[in-house]
């Protein structure tokens, strides 16, 4: 399994667009690690030759990246769906939803992934609670 494969796994049913996998994978730059490689392989044994030092850098780069895949999910509210006809043959493909549970779930990942490793979680801007405008009222 490539890294691009392993990233885009990480939310079934969610096509992620190439560029949000680029993003993830270039996003362990942010706490000084190297990029990954969306082509390179995930078998630890093989590439790393069973070092731990070695495994730990890459586990570390690809869990920061996996968390920016699941930070990267909470700004998914709906997408639609859309129908493409040629000739006599008709494709269709569903929409999706992602629910404040999915949202809270998705953020616990991505803060679990985090914290696991020292490092700061994303803060979540968005909020379920109604805004009290009464006192704008003339």
């Amino acid at each position: 399994m490539t890294v691009e494969e392993y990233l885009r796994s990480l939310v079934p049913g969610l096509d992620l667009p190439d560029t949000v996998v680029a993003r993830a994978a270039r996003s362990p730059i942010e706490v000084g690690l190297d990029r990954l490689d969306v082509a390179e392989d995930i078998d630890y044994d093989y590439d790393y030759g069973g070092e731990d030092e070695d495994r730990d850098g890459f586990q570390k780069r690809l869990d920061y990246a996996s968390s920016t895949i699941y930070y990267s999910v909470l700004g998914v509210f709906a997408g639609g769906g859309y129908s493409e006809q040629v000739g006599d043959v008709r494709a269709s493909r569903g929409g999706y939803t992602i629910t404040m549970a999915d949202r809270a779930r998705f953020k616990a990942m991505g803060d679990a992934l985090r914290l696991k490793w020292g490092w700061g979680v994303e803060e979540d801007e968005s909020s379920s609670e109604m805004y009290d405008a009464r006192y704008q009222r003339f």
